[in-house]
């Protein structure tokens, strides 16, 4: 039976998320990655479920429920992407979701109404099932949008947080290999909101300091992620989401 993950902002409490569930009955199992992104955010949706889905099996179908709400212009959209189908509105997200260029992308037919993504999600879901993508969707070309992406000269690199997960942890857009590349094994300080709280040190894990410090860590999706061992950095350093993060490289001698 094919598998079916959904990423929504939908929350238990509301009945969406079983609704979509009941109709996927005996077409497919259902698994959810999260209901929990906040209201309204495709950008911590993306992060979530691109992490997540490498971890299903080659076929699988992903569906992203987020401010997804379709019109002629932005269709609700199936494309496959290495190996793996993906399901939701095309307003730029695939192109930031994706690393390169999908397969294929296709169009589900629009319907107006104040829920009629469930029904083209069940659409999309049944054409890739039953093998019949191209009698029951439409081929349409892939909008795109700018990702943000860290500016790096020869001593820093500016980038920004992504990502803050539930610990309160701040997972920025800075990867390792630039980092690395930037940086050449030099001294450096990282510096939080402002230039009185840095780090000037990469741990390989989180309890590396003692409780209540600082730490810096590359994640297992090789993002520099910063936080307070036991505690919530975000909340102590009133860090949200898009706030910048420099490093700072040093020449000595």
């Amino acid at each position: 039976m094919a598998i079916v993950t959904i990423t929504s902002d939908w929350s238990k409490q509301d009945y969406y998320a079983a609704a979509l569930e009941g109709s996927l009955l005996g077409t497919a199992s259902v698994y959810e990655i999260s209901h929990n992104i906040q209201l309204f955010d495709v950008r911590m949706g993306m992060y979530v479920l691109k992490q997540a889905y490498k971890k299903f099996p080659a076929g699988s179908i992903h569906i992203l429920a987020i401010q997804a709400q379709a019109t002629d212009q932005m269709p609700m959209s199936v494309a496959l992407y290495k190996g793996h189908y993906f399901i939701t509105v095309n307003d730029g997200r695939l192109s930031l979701l994706f690393d390169g260029h999908p397969d294929w992308i296709r169009a589900v037919v629009h319907k107006e109404g104040t829920f009629s993504e469930l029904e083209m999600y069940v659409k999309g879901v049944k054409a890739i099932v039953d093998g019949r993508l191209e009698d029951r969707t439409l081929p349409t070309e892939m909008r795109t949008e700018t990702e943000q992406v860290p500016v790096a000269e020869n001593d820093y690199i500016l980038g920004q947080v992504v990502y803050i997960d539930s610990y309160g942890n701040a997972i920025t857009n800075i990867t390792k290999t630039l980092f690395e590349k930037i940086g050449k094994g030099r001294d450096f300080a990282v510096f939080l909101q402002g230039p009185y709280t840095r780090i000037e040190k990469i741990s390989t894990h989180y309890t590396a300091v003692r409780p209540g410090q600082l730490v810096a860590v590359f994640n297992s999706a090789e993002n520099l992620e910063l936080a307070i061992c036991m505690g919530n950095l975000a909340l102590l350093e009133n860090l949200n989401v898009y706030d910048q993060i420099h490093i700072q490289f040093y020449n000595h001698g």
